[in-house]
């Protein structure tokens, strides 16, 4: 059961910005700091004194709200409340999060307070709170999740306290709202309503999940930019609020009931009851684990495609000789035809040679002669350089092409089965060779064996630079869709491509689960920023990354 958080150890800041240089004005923004305050210091609802609720209205300086914020910090001795409202401001280069401040500038970050020195005041070693609670109510808030962009660098995963709770307005990718008209946004209104008038049958005291849970609830049945939480240890079972939808005859939650009143709680009707909220809860936690997991892998197949397409691009380091190496652990080898898919593996104990570095990648050649890229060379044990002198013979080095003329490709298995028509201005890769024939794969993954070689033409380098770059673009809006909140509101609808298209797994990597073809209908699930989740006729379900030209049913 949780258990209010002490007012009288707590400290509170207030942070809002509602007149803007360069921006738009939110002067719902100076309603919010007020209403949120007479919420927090009413006795009926948490009675934080006064003077323990610092309002910063129109800060002059990121200085003034990160110095008010750790003296704030080491005073509490129980519970630190931190609340934004105002513009939320990204990077362009790095997109992290930026809070805006009364002279802020899209074009110029350091106007601007970096949401990572929030955090560093928040989480200063000479701080005596016991918790925190951090509140952000401004566009793309949901990026203080992520961190610099990393699915690990949760502020509750790094937070040095007991319980720690981030709860934002809206996802990374998403602007939070301030509908027109109404006294306060749409997210503070909610947060506001609920403290001062509590949550009918649930417990007293409110705890942030409970809080969490019905403020995402309230906002997604208005088709408004639903909240965000993270939690650290205990951090969601931090209470700031008293329920005051508890009736003033009932015992508070906790209390001990007389025998009736627990007879009638302990009801079968009540007992299925609590076990279906607990089941509920465990789907919640498992839904929201693998999320998380899927937008770690997101970030990282982006990390790979952007590595593979710099190696790509580099031109070699000729001040670097060949020389051997071995890796301290399994890594991948990658070919040097701009595709994601690794080619094999190098593994420790095992001498390789490196016979360029492209950028921070080495161009690495195996026993076998095999030819690829190791995109990770930190930690790696150097050998002796060697002369190189000429290349033993690497085999097969798998290369793009495109046809003069439209060619089958049939299959690999003998027979004369149509696998794919090729077709020229298209470029394909031959990934080997069998009885004179190239074996080729298609841009969607389909393999199979092109008899007629003639008039071919192969692709050099900057070929699959583009391919590598394309692989990049598609890895980023997988990544923006995978990370993105299903769209409130949204109805199910049948739609037809116009070509063919590939549908990637939900689980963060390119993965693809099917292939959309034209003349059949599937049907649009969700929609995740730019990208529709997708349901084929069998069942299987994936992300549809490019959704132009689709016909609506």
């Amino acid at each position: 059961m949780a258990v209010l958080s002490d007012p009288a150890r707590s400290e509170a800041v207030l942070v809002g910005v509602h007149d803007y240089v360069n921006l738009e004005k939110l002067p719902a923004v100076a309603r919010n700091l007020a209403g949120l305050r007479e919420a927090l210091t009413d006795p009926a609802v948490w009675g934080l004194p006064a003077e323990a609720c610092t309002v910063l209205s129109q800060p002059g300086s990121a200085g003034q709200v990160l110095d008010t914020v750790r003296d704030r910090a080491r005073k509490a001795q129980d519970t630190l409340f931190i609340y934004y409202a105002g513009h939320g401001l990204t990077d362009p280069h790095t997109d992290e999060l930026y809070l805006a401040l009364p002279d802020s500038d899209r074009e110029r970050e350091y106007t601007s307070l970096r949401y990572e020195y929030l955090r560093r005041a928040v989480l200063d070693p000479q701080a005596g709170a016991r918790r925190t609670v951090v509140i952000l109510d401004c566009c793309y808030s949901g990026r203080a999740l992520l961190g610099r962009m990393s699915a690990s660098a949760h502020i509750a995963d790094q937070a040095i306290v007991e319980g720690t709770c981030l709860l934002t307005a809206s996802a990374e990718t998403r602007p939070a709202l301030s509908p027109p008209g109404e006294t306060y946004t749409a997210f503070t209104g909610e947060l506001i309503a609920t403290l001062t008038e509590g949550i009918p049958d649930r417990p007293d005291p409110l705890d942030m999940d409970t809080l969490y849970r019905h403020l995402r609830g309230r906002l997604a049945s208005r088709s408004r930019p639903v909240p965000q939480q993270r939690n650290r240890n205990t951090g969601g079972r931090i209470a700031i609020a008293r329920n005051r939808a508890v009736s003033d005859g009932a015992a508070p939650y906790g209390a001990a009931p007389d025998p009736a009143s627990l007879a009638d709680r302990q009801s079968e009707a009540e007992q299925r009851l609590a076990e279906m909220e607990r089941r509920a809860e465990l789907l919640r936690l498992e839904t929201e684990a693998l999320r998380q997991e899927a937008e770690r892998r997101a970030l990282q197949t982006v990390e790979t495609a952007q590595r593979l397409a710099n190696a790509l691009a580099a031109s070699p380091d000729r001040a670097v000789q060949p020389f051997w190496f071995a890796v301290p652990a399994t890594r991948p080898f990658m070919g040097q035809d701009g595709s994601l898919e690794p080619v094999g593996e190098l593994v420790p104990g095992t001498w390789y040679l490196a016979v360029e570095q492209r950028g921070k990648a080495l161009v690495v050649q195996t026993a076998e002669g095999r030819r690829g890229l190791l995109l990770d060379a930190d930690g790696i044990e150097r050998g002796y350089y060697v002369d190189y002198g000429a290349a033993e013979d690497p085999g097969f080095e798998p290369f793009w092409f495109a046809v003069p003329v439209a060619r089958e490709m049939v299959s690999e298995d003998g027979s004369p089965e149509s696998v794919a028509e090729l077709v020229p201005g298209v470029w394909y890769l031959a990934i080997g060779q069998s009885d004179g024939a190239l074996v080729a794969r298609t841009e969607d993954g389909r393999r199979g064996l092109l008899r007629d070689r003639d008039g071919i033409q192969r692709g050099g380098s900057d070929v699959a630079e583009s391919h590598a770059r394309q692989t990049l673009r598609k890895a980023e809006r997988m990544a923006g869709a995978v990370v993105s909140d299903p769209e409130p509101g949204f109805q199910p609808f049948w739609f037809a491509v116009p070509v063919a298209r590939e549908m990637v797994s939900e689980d963060g990597s390119l993965e693809p689960v099917a292939e959309l073809v034209p003349g059949t209908w599937y049907l649009a699930v969700e929609q995740r920023g730019p990208a529709l989740l997708a349901q084929c006729a069998d069942g299987r379900r994936g992300l549809l990354l490019d959704t132009d030209g689709i016909q609506r049913g």
